[in-house]
Formats: C-alpha cells, structure tokens, sequence
C-alpha cells in the first residue's frame, strides 16, 4: 500500500473497419490510455471520412440548437464508419427538407417574442407618463418613431431634426425618437453604432399605453403558444428520423477522429490497439470486447522497451479521499512512498486538534457521510468530524461551552503552554517520518548504503539537537550524527571537497528541518483562537437574554464551523504538502489519464 502501482501494457488486434467500435468500447471501460508504440506505422481509420465528418459538424453548427432538445443514444457502431456516416448525411438531409420551413418560422417567432418584451417594458414605463402613446401610434405617414436603449452616457449624436424623448429606465438610457420616417434610417445606424438596440412598434400596435399593454400581452401569448408547437413539430421529426441513434452513432465518429486519430497498423486489413491499462487482470477490457461482437483479440504483455508506465495509486475505497494529497503534487514515481495509508492518521489528527469541540465536530460528521456520494471528496469530513469530536471530549468542549461536562484532558485557553509544545512533538515525530520514508525510497532506488551512512546521520543530528534542547546531558547523540553525517558524506564523494559540500547542504538542511519543525506551533495557535472565538460567543450569548442566547449560540456556531473550518483545513492540507511531503515526495511519477469515453448524453438526459 506505500508502493504505486505501474499499469499494464495491453494490444488489441482487430480488424480495420471495426476499429472505431472497439476503441469506443474500451474507452467506455475508463481504464485504458491510448499510446501507439515508437516507429510504428500508423493507421487512420477515419481519415477518408474527414470531408463527410467536416460537413456534419458544419450541420452541427446550424442545427445543434435543435438536436440538443433530442436525446443522443448510446449506439454500438454494428456497420462500418463509412456506412454509419453515409446513413448520418442522408437522413439529416431528408429532416432538413422538412425542418427547414419550421425552423425559419420558429426563429421568427422567437425574434418577434424578444422585441415584444422589450417593446412591453418601453410602454410600461409610459402608462403614468405625459407623453400620449396614442398619438405617437397614430403618426404617419411622413413622421415615424422608434425607441433605442443605449449604454448609460452613449452620444449618439442625433441630427436636429429628430425630437428625443427620454424613458425613464434602470441601468441604461432609453430614448423615444420622433422624425421623417424617411430618413430615420440613418439615425438608426448612429445609434447601433454606439451599441444601441432598436425597438420597432410593430404596425398592429394601436390606442393608449394601456390598450398597447394589453395587445402586446395577447401576441406574446399567441407567440408562446406557437413555438411550443413548433418545437414540438420539430421533436417528432426528430424520432421520424431516428436521429437520436444516428446522430450517436455519428457523435462517436467526431470522438475518435478527436481524440485519438491515428492507431497501428498490424497489415492490410488489421489495426493494433495498444496503450496502457489500469485494469490489472483485463476482466473489465474483456468484457467491453465482449459487447463489441467483433472478432477482436486482447492480451497483456509487458511494455515496450523503454515505454514508461503510468502509475496508479493501490489504496482500498475509504483511503481513497485521502490520495487528494499526494494528487496535488502529481503521481508519487516508482521509487517514491505513497503516503496516503499514513493521511488516514496524520490529517485527521492535525484537523481535530485545531478545530476540537463534540457538538461542532458531529456536524462535519453528518455533513461528511451526507455529501460522501455526491461528491467523494467530502469525505475527508468523516475522519476529521471524528478527531474532532474526540478531541472535543477532551477538551471539554460541546458548541463551543465548556462548562456542560469536565475536560478528560485540558482546556486550551488554561494551559497555553501545553497547547502550543504537543504539536512541536508531534513535528519531530512527522519530520522523522518523513526523512524514515526517504530511506525507504532510496531502498526501492537500491541507494540505501548511501542512505544509511549519511542521511540516516543527518536524521541522528536532528534528533540529537532536539533532545539537548530538553536535556542538555544528550548533547553527544547530536555530536555523534554529526561525526555521522560527515563522514558518511566522505565515504560517498570519496573526496575532502565532497564532504565540505556535504558540510554546506548539512547547514542548510538542518535550517530547513528547524523551520519546518517551529512552523508546527500555528497548529497550537489554531487550536487557542478556536476556543477563543468559541468563548467570545458564549460571552455574548450568556449576557443576552434566553431567546436572543439561543440564536447566538445557532448563528455563533455556524460562524465558527464555517470560518474555523476553512482556515483548520487551508492549514491542514499545508502542514502535510510542504512540511512533511517535502522529506520524500516529488511526484516524479507519470499520471494515469484514461481514454474519455465517447458522448452517449445530452443535456444531461441519462441512457
């Protein structure tokens, strides 16, 4: 379990033409990536079909807006690439025969919708206004009006001859402009110029303001109804057609020439597929071949010479929300420790000394199982509501009140002191592991002489150091690694020089380690200001009256769960990334990334 895993090495011969369904299949597993092997030929399977795959996503362009109301099945491509798309072009050809007209009229409708509702909110302004709609709707012939809403301070720059009069509106200004109607084309030009948007009234339009209203109501009814027939006429074009599974078909098509392109050719009429796999035993590969019912072969094999494996992390589910740590840092290499069966233990220990309290702690624990599923990063929230918890029960803390039962333990804010040094031991005994974990990898490297007669030294002197801080009588245990360290340092480099180097890598290391160790005390700290915010709540609540303590005490807590917890986190994922990651972590390794699989929704509809 401290040890990443390689994926494997897989092939897949199959036939050319069937290729594409094979590929889809597998990538629908998750488990494969994609990699053709060095100096090998390559094969397009669909690059004959890029003018047709061309044409369909100029379609697609144009019409995606429609489909997107469909479904998009998840199809097995059964025929060949060039039949499917072949099939694809014609039957959308024969939907765009009939669509065509209802879409023309269904975008009309739509844009008469969206000027009435401008129109609507121009008018309702004017109902208590001086100016008479109905005289405005009866000019003509020779005068015309129109209204522009513009961005507050535009200067159109209107000619003399127009008369403007402004609308009362909200963040921009709108104008009611008044003058020969033939020649207020120009003035629209100036005012789209300046961003504006034009608003006709429509010939129909007729009487008051009111009146007005109530027309406008009336059409933009009328027009709603329309489109949601029109939309549903295109709806059942759709399933004449049956573009839900050609349009799956062709979707998967797009993803292959997208994605992947190019695979390996194996002869005339073969392909090999080959990548990597972290599907370890092959069930699941072999089972999406199954559902291909092609005639395709699968074997693991080890990988090509100098091919560099992916790796994976070998964790069991519940440790799994922790490997977001090493995550952050990339992928641990194959000489490297994987830390997370050691995170179950550290994070939630540094979580619940920083944030103890019973009744807070419940919360994340309940938030934690709740949010698991949705999201399975939450639950990290399980492990640490629980040191908290614990933690609370020491600390004689339950929502933030210590006087509802005795501290099993202390209470941080009576004994500071205590707070703050039990995270500095705690450091020593990280730190050591960490460095203890550099041994490790340099093991799996085979360096672990090298390790043992130097670095192992430099582990003695800090030790050494910290213990003569306690006890001034073991000031030798940090002479001795330091005697260590030094000649261990000599044996390597086999020269002076290289153990005076060592002597100055020694210095700085050792400044490092020293820091790293003092930094530990913010987690003291973090557990002090957490009793402290809990203690200024309970101050206020107990000088208020019942009903107002009670709600003290509701919005107190909220406060500090969310505020508490996003700082107790941040510091958290911090003390572990850059204070014990640094020992023995880099994340040298290669990251896993698995085929996407092919779309099989849309718009969220599930299959």
């Amino acid at each position: 379990m401290l040890r990443t895993v390689p994926t494997r090495w897989f092939e897949v011969l199959c036939p050319r033409r069937e290729s594409v369904r094979v590929v889809s299949e597998l990538a629908r597993t998750s488990a494969v990536e994609i990699e053709i092997r060095e100096q090998a030929q390559a094969e397009f399977p669909v690059r004959h079909l890029a003018e047709g795959l061309a044409k369909y996503e100029q379609l697609r362009a144009r019409y995606g807006r429609y489909w997107e109301r469909g479904r998009l099945r998840r199809a097995i491509l059964v025929e060949s690439p060039e039949v499917v798309l072949e099939r694809a072009l014609e039957r959308i050809q024969v939907w765009r025969c009939e669509a065509d007209p209802l879409i023309d009229l269904l975008q009309s409708c739509e844009e008469e919708l969206t000027r009435l509702k401008w129109l609507a909110l121009v008018i309702g302004e004017l109902t208590e206004s001086e100016l008479d709609f109905g005289a405005v709707a009866d000019s003509g012939p020779v005068v015309g009006t129109f209204c522009a809403v513009m961005p507050k301070d535009a200067d159109p720059h209107l000619p003399d001859w127009v008369i403007p009069r402004r609308i009362p509106w909200l963040h921009e200004d709108c104008v009611m402009i008044l003058g020969p109607r033939e020649r207020l084309e120009r003035v629209k030009q100036q005012v789209q110029a300046v961003k504006g948007r034009i608003i006709e009234r429509p010939s129909w339009l007729r009487g008051s303001a009111r009146d007005a209203l109530a027309r406008i109501g009336a059409r933009r009814t009328f027009l709603s109804t329309r489109i949601v027939y029109l939309n549903a006429e295109l709806d059942t074009l759709y399933d004449d057609q049956d573009l839900s599974d050609t349009l799956g078909e062709v979707a998967t098509l797009v993803w292959f020439a997208e994605q992947i392109g190019a695979l390996e050719r194996a002869g005339q009429n073969l392909v090999w597929i080959t990548g990597w796999t972290d599907d370890l035993r092959g069930c699941r590969l072999r089972e999406a071949l199954e559902k291909t019912r092609t005639r395709a072969l699968l074997r693991l094999t080890p990988p090509p010479a100098g091919a560099r494996a992916p790796r994976i992390l070998d964790n069991p589910p519940w440790l799994r929300p922790f490997e977001l740590f090493a995550g952050a840092l990339g992928v641990p290499g194959a000489d490297e420790a994987d830390p997370t069966p050691l995170l179950i233990l550290i994070v939630p220990l540094l979580f619940g000394y920083m944030f103890g309290d019973l009744g807070q702690g419940a919360i994340l624990l309940g938030l934690g199982l709740w949010l698991r599923r949705r999201w399975p990063a939450a639950g990290l929230l399980v492990p640490c509501g629980v040191s908290a918890m614990v933690f609370g029960i020491l600390f004689g803390s339950l929502f933030g009140r210590e006087d509802l039962f005795p501290a099993l333990w202390l209470h941080p804010l009576h004994e500071p002191l205590t707070i703050l040094v039990v995270p500095l031991v705690f450091a020593v005994f990280l730190l050591s592991l960490g460095h203890v974990l550099s041994g490790l990898s340099a093991l799996w490297r085979g360096e672990l002489w090298h390790w043992l007669i130097r670095d192992l030294g430099f582990l003695v002197l800090y030790l050494g150091v910290i213990g003569s801080l306690l006890r001034p009588e073991l000031v030798w245990v940090a002479l001795l690694g330091l005697g260590w360290f030094l000649l261990g340092a000599f044996l390597v480099h086999h020269a002076f020089l290289g153990a005076l180097a060592a002597l100055g890598h020694l210095l700085e290391s050792g400044l490092q380690i020293l820091v790293n160790t003092l930094s530990f005390a913010r987690v003291g700290a973090f557990a002090l200001a957490h009793s402290s915010l809990a203690l200024a709540v309970v101050t206020v609540a107990d000088a208020a009256p019942l009903w107002a303590a009670i709600l003290i005490m509701i919005l107190g807590n909220l406060l500090i769960i969310l505020l508490e917890g996003l700082v107790v986190s941040i510091q958290t994922t911090r003390l572990v990334l850059f204070e014990f990651f640094n020992r023995f972590l880099h994340g040298t390794g290669r990251v896993f990334k698995p085929l996407p699989p092919p779309p099989t929704v849309i718009r969220g509809v599930e299959l």
